[in-house]
Order: C-alpha cells, then sequence, then structure tokens
C-alpha cells in the first residue's frame, strides 16, 4: 500500500486509486442453471468514521468495465454503482456507503456441448427399447443402460453446481424426470416380455373382450381370427369385430404384448416431450 500514494485535491477531495484483490460472498439462484444470472453485491462504507468525517461518492455510474478481462464461464452484463446513507439508532450521525451491483451471465455453451445435448439424445435412444422385438433379449437391458448412462450425467451436473438448500435446477428436475420416465419404460418393457412368454396359458374371456381386442383395435395390430367389420359406429366391442375362428392363447398373449408396446411408445414420446418442453421453457424464460 505504501507504493500507492493518495492524491489529495484543494477542495479537500482525495483520489485513491490502488490495485487489490477483493473476496466477496454473493447470494447464487442456480434454479435456472446454465442459463441463469447473477446479481453480486459489493458494498464499500466506514465503520470508524462517520458521514461529518469522511464522505463516500462514486466516481462513474455505471461502472468502468474498459479494462475488464475476459472470463471462461461468466459474462458481466454491466456494473450499477449506488450511494447510500444510513442512520443506525446508536449515533445520530449519517453513515454512508457506495453499493457496486455487479450483474454477471453464465455461458451456456459447455454445458449444452457437453451435458444437455447428450442426455438428449440418450433420451430418445430410451425410444428405441419400444422398437427391439421381443426376440432379441436386449428390450429391458437397452433401458436399464439408459438409466445408468443418465445418473451417470447427473452426477456431472451436481458436481458442477454449488450447494443450495434454496432452490433446485430445473436441469436436476429435467434428470429426474428422465429417469422416472425410463423407471416406467423399464417397468413396461418387463410386463411386454412377461406377456409375451405366457404361452398357452389360458386368457379370460372379459379380459379378451374388454382389454386385449380394444388395445389392440387402438395400436392396430391384427388379431389373428378376428377381422374389423364395417360397423365402427356401434358401441360394443363385439359389434365392431367378428370371429372368424377361434384364435390361440399364444396368438393373443403376443398380440397383447405387442399392443403394450405400442401404447407404450406413444405414452412414452408425448409425456417426455411436453415434459421437457415444460422443463426446457421454464429454464430458459
Amino acid at each position: 500500500m505504501k507504493s500507492y500514494k493518495a492524491i489529495v485535491y484543494q477542495d479537500g477531495t482525495v483520489y485513491y486509486n490502488f490495485p487489490t484483490l477483493i473476496e466477496s460472498i454473493c447470494p447464487i439462484d442456480v434454479t435456472s442453471f446454465p442459463f441463469d444470472s447473477q446479481m453480486c453485491p459489493l458494498v464499500f462504507g466506514s465503520w470508524v468514521y462517520h458521514g461529518l468525517q469522511l464522505d463516500i461518492q462514486p466516481r462513474n455510474n455505471p461502472g468502468d468495465l474498459s479494462s475488464m478481462k475476459k472470463n471462461v464461464e461468466w459474462i458481466i452484463s454491466y456494473v450499477e454503482v449506488e450511494r447510500h446513507v444510513a442512520t443506525y439508532g446508536c449515533c445520530p450521525e449519517p453513515y454512508p456507503d457506495v453499493s457496486f451491483y455487479i450483474h454477471l451471465q453464465r455461458k451456456p455453451a459447455y454445458y449444452v456441448t457437453n451435458i444437455i445435448i447428450p442426455s438428449v439424445i440418450i433420451t430418445v435412444l430410451a425410444i428405441l427399447g419400444y422398437f427391439l422385438p421381443v426376440e432379441s433379449g436386449e428390450k429391458a437391458s437397452l433401458v436399464i443402460t439408459i438409466m445408468l448412462s443418465l445418473s451417470v450425467f447427473q452426477l456431472l451436473v451436481a458436481d458442477k453446481l454449488p450447494p443450495s438448500a434454496d432452490a433446485t435446477p430445473w436441469l436436476m428436475f429435467f434428470f429426474n424426470f428422465i429417469l422416472g420416465m425410463s423407471a416406467v419404460s423399464t417397468m413396461i418393457q418387463v410386463a411386454v416380455i412377461n406377456i409375451y412368454h405366457r404361452g398357452e396359458k389360458s386368457v379370460a374371456v372379459w379380459m379378451t373382450k374388454y382389454i386385449i381386442v380394444p388395445l389392440c383395435s387402438i395400436t392396430m395390430v391384427q388379431i389373428p381370427g378376428y377381422i374389423s367389420s364395417k360397423c365402427c359406429k356401434k358401441n360394443h366391442v363385439e359389434d365392431i369385430v367378428e370371429k372368424d375362428k377361434e384364435p390361440t392363447n399364444t396368438a393373443l398373449w403376443k398380440c397383447f404384448s405387442v399392443a403394450l408396446d405400442r401404447l407404450g411408445i406413444i405414452l412414452f414420446v408425448f409425456t417426455v416431450t411436453v415434459g421437457c418442453g415444460c422443463v426446457f421453457g421454464q429454464i430458459t424464460s
């Protein structure tokens, strides 16, 4: 500090300019991570001299960023400078301070390229599990592998975030949502495999009439032995289909599994699309 002298003007103004390193604790809101913006306040004042002895005035407003060096993660949008005068109960004299409000904006390119885009691609790959035939034996294992991959990406995001109990990033909600959808997909795939391999186990008449036949009609799965009729405006399922020959139990179970698989595709795509739209809409808003 001895190498930097203060400049005293004839009107009593003191200009003291010296380089220093200041560390400050700033509140962080990570709700919109990695598209978040932060505001860090820096307050400069004196606890020793009151305003009648030492007056503090800002020199520039807004703050001068001409000599600011670029940061690889943050952009300083602008700096607001405000002067406040506080009066405390202990002392009648005013205590002025100068507050610098530094507005920071995070650069999201790194996180978008290395975390968000790969996680979206992995989510899209989860749909392929519904297109795999049951005979491949890889339907459930593919979804489980995708769940493990998303868990790894979730750990990467957690390492980049500052610990905070006040706010949860929407990106974490996205990973939890996709993990939940993958878990539901795993249960559906297990149910499909179980139904497909039931063989000649008898199918209840009510299940055939009220579950299998309507579901196959909705998902456009042709049941061997059932031919769709022209009477599509009738109310009852037994009027919509006519029986040509009695299908085997194996055929019914296999058609039911295929219909359940197709229904899972529709529900998965619809739910993931709506969920991702809502989450990323909240992140970028």
